[in-house]
């Protein structure tokens, strides 16, 4: 009888087993649509629930001190009227050349060894009996005078022209045309021209050596034609030996600016006039970097510019979240570029590195910097 029974309660077991499911599914089901949602995570970062936040590092915004630069490249000479010229006003045969260009010089120093000429002797021969001519003319006149046969007159004519004769004599003795003559240097400075050469007849007023003081040295740059417009008279101009690119810069003037354009360069010529003790040496080769502009303005690293379709974007950081700028780039350099925006401001917070992930109001974490 007992084993009937088990028999006949299986089926009232199993209804309600399936009756359970049905009513825990039912509330399942209505719970998840009617009751909140708790996370299962607690602390759940508030600024990650909004959106992704950006890891960025910054940088103050300041203002730097800029310069605009164009670089020209020339060589040194003689300032323009500052060489000292050596010459006789006579013809004259070169004899020994003591010194070579680009000597230093101190003064007195010999320089050059001349000697007149063979038609410069001639014409010293000339003169001296052109004097001896006018003592005897003059001798005659006052022999004749004694006896009535002359008159004050003829003896003025005599005298006038014993001491032209004597005048011209003197002058040429006196410049050396009558004997060998070495030539001076009459102060401290550079042999800087030697247009002779020994044994060579040099015509009267003709220069057998230049020279010039060591500070007195001018800088000749070459210039684009498109590019003078932005030069002017005692524009400043850093003076850069290439030779020697370790020695320190000098600072120089424009002097001059030439109003054509050198035929063999097909440049345009500026002189600079460097400082006093430039230590520049002649025909030296020289980089110089004219300031064109200069002026205090806001610069920033360049990855910390962002370039669109329709310019560029600086974000700064204001509250934990980016703000956008637009802005205009001009001048730049390999590291920095110079920016320019109405709503810039000293002091704001520039994001550099992770600028590029930015757009205007997102979150934002900052790095240290290393």
């Amino acid at each position: 009888m007992r084993h009937s029974w088990q028999l006949r309660s299986m089926p009232v077991l199993l209804i309600a087993v399936l009756i359970g499911a049905g009513i825990w599914y039912w509330y399942t089901s209505w719970a998840s649509s009617h009751l909140p949602v708790v996370s299962e995570i607690e602390g759940v970062n508030s600024a990650e629930a909004q959106g992704p936040v950006a890891r960025i590092t910054v940088t103050p915004l300041t203002r730097q001190h800029l310069e605009e630069t164009l670089i020209a490249y020339g060589t040194t000479e003689a300032a323009p009227g500052e060489s000292q010229r050596f010459s006789v006003p006579y013809e004259c045969r070169v004899g020994k050349v003591r010194v070579t260009p680009g000597q230093a010089v101190q003064a007195r120093t010999p320089l050059i060894d001349i000697e007149p000429s063979h038609e410069t002797k001639l014409q010293l021969d000339s003169v001296r009996e052109e004097r001896a001519a006018a003592w005897n003319q003059l001798k005659l006149i006052r022999q004749r005078l004694e006896m009535n046969l002359a008159t004050r007159q003829d003896l003025l004519v005599a005298q006038q022209h014993l001491r032209a004769a004597q005048i011209r004599v003197k002058s040429l003795e006196k410049r050396g045309a009558a004997h060998l003559t070495t030539l001076h240097a009459t102060s401290a400075g550079v042999v800087s021209v030697i247009p002779v050469r020994e044994g060579q007849i040099v015509p009267p007023g003709i220069s057998l050596m230049e020279t010039i003081d060591g500070n007195k040295i001018a800088v000749r740059l070459g210039i684009e034609l498109e590019d003078v417009a932005l030069l002017h008279s005692d524009q400043t101009v850093r003076l850069i030996s290439v030779q020697r690119p370790a020695s320190q810069p000098i600072e120089g003037r424009i002097r001059l600016i030439s109003q054509e354009v050198n035929l063999s360069t097909r440049l345009v010529d500026v002189l600079v006039a460097p400082g006093p003790q430039a230590g520049l040496l002649l025909n030296e080769y020289v980089r110089g970097e004219i300031v064109v502009e200069a002026r205090d303005t806001f610069v920033v690293p360049r990855e910390a510019v962002v370039p669109e379709t329709t310019g560029y974007l600086l974000y700064t950081v204001k509250k934990e979240m980016a703000e956008g700028h637009h802005v205009e780039v001009r001048m730049e350099t390999e590291h920095q570029v110079e920016v320019f925006g109405r709503t810039l401001k000293e002091g704001q917070l520039v994001a550099v590195v992770g600028s590029s992930q930015l757009h205007n109001g997102m979150a934002v974490s900052i790095a240290a910097t290393p």
